[in-house]
Formats: structure tokens, sequence, C-alpha cells
């Protein structure tokens, strides 16, 4: 085996890793502006195409992100990397716009201690939310007689590093733990000029920092195939997770004009609960979906971002089909992946709650033993033109590479 051969792996996702870091650009939905922008909910790039569906998701063919638990299956070291592109149109009573950026969507590493006993740990780093917002706006000042133009801009965002372990108490049942590191910065600006040379411009500039852990807990049982008698080659899977209510601290720094001041205070994340039901049918088609609630609604306003904000839940549902065994032509040995989501988002503007919902579709290609180019599309609609709201039209698209190595083996020299 040649030393090419040998790391084309790593050596694939360093360049990939180094793509996703490197790109990035403002734009996007005037949405963003509230809390911490908008959530994302990434569980691998396998369930990405399956409408984000993946809580009772259990193989050895991908890091779930989205259950600690679902490593337990991991027999071979598994690493992946993703990027991703996305393309927002958006309208409201004054017109409409169209926004692009691409960045990265995440790197995970997971290595099996004792695949018997389903021990495993992961690494992650992963977007756990996104502000991206450029806003134009000009108005008649009644106090000054002259046209206001006002520019609202907005970028940053918090990440997430995670460290997970699994393991398996019993062949039925499995159970993990992830501890992650929250942080990240928020960037806010707001510029103002007047037509009249009377009034001066102003500017403001926001900037607060967040940090700070929060704790995620899950199991997956399949005990249920026994329970309902299934034929061998059907599995029925349920999973839960509870994501732990955590205090962020945030350093604040406000500039108005000429004028800065530094404020601390805390940035509350709220409970998160799931549960989620996988059958595999023939062991080649499986069906997926999910219920995830977090109580935004029940938190105290944020101390130095005041903002109304409402409990939310997310339902989805996934297929795939699995490729061929023995599979003799190129489309066999493919994964075919489809899903649905729909959202009850967290922002309510106005006194309106803002939805999303939308539709998923992948593939998998395979680029040798157990590596995968996985390609997936997203397209959904979130928000309503009604009382001076903006309706927006969004279309992401995923790149990813997930592989395998066997490490800690030794091989003997030829």
């Amino acid at each position: 085996m040649n030393h090419f051969m040998k790391y084309r792996n790593i050596i694939i996702l360093a360049v990939l890793s180094f793509f996703c870091c490197s790109y990035a650009a403002a734009g996007g939905s005037s949405y963003s502006r509230y809390g911490f922008g908008d959530i994302l909910r990434y569980g691998d790039s396998r369930i990405y195409s399956m409408g984000g569906t993946g809580i009772a998701l259990l193989d050895n063919g991908s890091i779930n992100l989205l259950n600690p638990a679902g490593i337990s299956r991991i027999n071979t070291t598994r690493f992946s990397a993703g990027a991703e592109y996305n393309s927002f149109s958006s309208k409201d009573e004054s017109g409409s716009s169209s926004y692009s950026f691409g960045g990265f969507q995440g790197i995970a590493f997971a290595i099996p201690i004792s695949p018997e006993n389903g021990v495993a740990i992961s690494l992650d780093a992963t977007p756990y939310s996104k502000v991206s917002y450029s806003i134009n706006s000009s108005n008649l000042d009644p106090l000054s007689g002259s046209f206001q133009h006002q520019t609202f801009y907005g970028s940053g965002g918090l990440s997430c590093l995670g460290l997970g372990i699994s393991v398996s108490p019993f062949s039925t049942l499995h159970v993990g733990g992830r501890a992650g590191y929250i942080y990240g910065r928020i960037r806010q600006y707001q510029i103002s000029t007047f037509d009249s040379s009377g009034y001066l411009k102003t500017e403001f500039d926001r900037s607060i920092y967040h940090s700070g852990f929060a704790f995620n807990f899950g199991a997956i049982y399949e005990g249920l195939t026994r329970i309902f008698d299934l034929p061998s080659e059907n599995h029925l899977y349920f999973g839960f997770t509870i994501r732990t209510a955590c205090s962020l601290d945030a350093e604040a720094e406000r500039t108005y004009t000429d004028t800065t001041s530094i404020e601390n205070g805390t940035a509350e994340i709220p409970l998160s609960a799931g549960i989620g039901l996988s059958f595999l049918y023939k062991n080649k088609y499986r069906f997926l979906g999910d219920i995830v609630i977090e109580n935004w609604g029940d938190l105290k306003p944020f101390s130095i971002d005041p903002a109304e904000l409402r409990n939310s839940y997310r339902a989805s549902a996934g297929f795939e089909a699995l490729p061929s065994r023995g599979a003799d032509n190129f489309w066999k040995k493919l994964c075919y992946r489809v899903g649905f989501f729909y959202n009850s988002t967290y922002y309510k503007v106005n006194g309106i709650g803002i939805n999303e919902y939308g539709f998923t579709g992948g593939i998998g290609l395979p680029l040798g033993y157990d590596s995968w180019l996985n390609i997936g599309a997203q397209a959904g609609f979130r928000g309503t033109t009604d009382n001076s709201l903006q309706k927006d039209m969004i279309v992401r698209l995923s790149v990813a590479i997930t592989a395998s190595e066997l490490w800690f083996l030794k091989f003997d020299e030829e």
C-alpha cells in the first residue's frame, strides 16, 4: 500500500476543511437579526438529505451528531467534513432581493474503543447558529423633513466543539453523552444618513461574544424488533435525546458614533428534547421520523439583548434506499435519500410566529471501501409577507465526504 492511498482520506478532508473555513459572505434573511440567528441542525451529511432526521439512526456507516448513542455501532475510525451553499430569495411589501453565501458545515471524528461493548468516542466541530443579513431602507423622517437612509448588517454566529462517548450496557440498548462548548461572536451594525446636511451620520456597532457549556444525553433502543416479532431482515429502533439548558457568558461591546461601552451579562439556551423512530425494511429501505421541542418562550429575556421568542418544534421524516449487495453496475451502488421537515421556529416578529417547511433529497456516491461522497439539497419556504414581514425561499446545497480508516491495528509488512 503506497503512502498516498494509505492517507488519501485524511488528505481529502484536510483540503475540504480548508475550503469550508475559508469561504463565507454576508447576506441572508432579516429574521437572523433575532435571538442567536438561524439555529442550525446538522446531524451528518447523510442525515442532511433525509429532512434532518436521525435521532433513532443506528449503524456503522456515519457519525450521528443528533444522538450521542448513535455512534455505538462504529467499528472503524470514521471522519467526515462538509461544506454548504445557501441561496435566499426574499420578498416583502416593498420588493424582493436575493443573497447567497457558503461556509463550513462541520467536521467530525469517531473512534471505536470497544466495539463489542458499543464504546466509542467522537470529536466534532459544527456551527450552532448563523447570523447573516444586509438590509437597506429609506423613509421620510418626520422630525427633519428629509429622507433617512439606513443600512443594517449582521454577521457571525455560534459554533460548538463537542466530545461524545457511547456505550451499550445491553445488546438492545445504546446510550451516550456529549459535552459541547458553545462559543462565538455576533456582530450587528447600523448606519443612518440624511439627505439634509443639517443632520450628521450616526453609526451603531454591537459585538457580543458568547461562551459556555451544554450537555446532550441520548439513547437508542432496538428491542422493539423482538417485541413486535419482526422478521430477521427488518429492524425497528426508538431513540430520544435531551440537551440541557445552559447560560452562556456574554460580553457586549457597543459603539455609538464615537462612544464605546462594554457590558457583561448572560444569554440562555433552553432545554431541548427529541424523540425518533427508524425502521429498516429488508435491510435495504430505511424510514425515519423525528420530533424536537425547545422551550425558548419560557426563557427570561436576554439580559443584554432582549428579543421576543417563542417555543419551537420541528417535525421531520426521511427515507433512504441502501445499495444493493453485490451490485454489478454504478447506479445500484448509490444511496438514494429524500425527506421533509416542518419547523415552527423560535422567531416571533410583530406578534406573528415564523414557520419554515422544506423538502430534501440527495445521493451517496461510493469512493472506495466504506467511503462516500454525499451530495444533498434542501428547498424550503419561511415566513410570510403579511403584517410587513418577509417571505424567504431558501435553497441549500451540501457536499460532504465521510470515510473510514483502520487504526490501532497492526498489519504484517509485505
